[in-house]
């Protein structure tokens, strides 16, 4: 009984808050900034062929990881493709890349690192080679191989 009484005494004595008016808030929340274009090498014919996608603030790295994605839909109108078949990643050592300019090695790998005996065919290369030196900041490019690090430079891949 007790218990009947304290819960129809909380019912009706409310929760103390007042009804008003609708109060303004200011503004719509907008957002504002842009996303940096990032350069991705893929391949059109035997050649190699710059396209700009759109990259993420604080992801210096991404068009690395975006010569393993298929192209858009209006990329393979054009006839582009890639030729990096599996997941890779970079990752800078050096001085880092910083605003002050300072410069770096890309060194670039399969994600999946269960295969140590990793081939890379003569187009894929150059893709990666070509995506990571238009990077700001990189300096140099070193691919994981099946035997180790190598440099590998766009100028290698002029013809392409």
């Amino acid at each position: 009984m007790l218990a009947a009484s304290l819960s129809l005494g909380v019912a009706l004595s409310g929760c103390g808050v007042r009804p008003t008016g609708i109060i303004g808030a200011g503004a719509l929340p907008s957002a504002a900034g842009s996303a940096p274009v990032i350069s991705v090498y893929l391949i059109s014919g035997p050649r190699l062929q710059v396209v700009s996608r759109p990259g993420l603030i604080g992801r210096p790295l991404l068009a690395i990881e975006q010569l393993a994605v298929p192209p858009t839909s209006l990329e393979r109108k054009a006839g582009l493709h890639t030729d990096v078949r599996r997941p890779i990643s970079g990752s800078l050592r050096g001085d880092g890349i910083a605003a002050s300019g300072t410069r770096s090695a890309l060194y670039v790998q399969p994600t999946d690192t269960r295969d140590p005996n990793v081939r890379w065919s003569e187009l894929a290369t150059a893709q990666i080679a070509c995506t990571g030196e238009a990077i700001p900041g990189v300096e140099r490019v070193r691919l994981s191989s099946e035997t180790g690090w190598r440099d590998v430079t766009c100028p290698q891949f002029v013809d392409r």
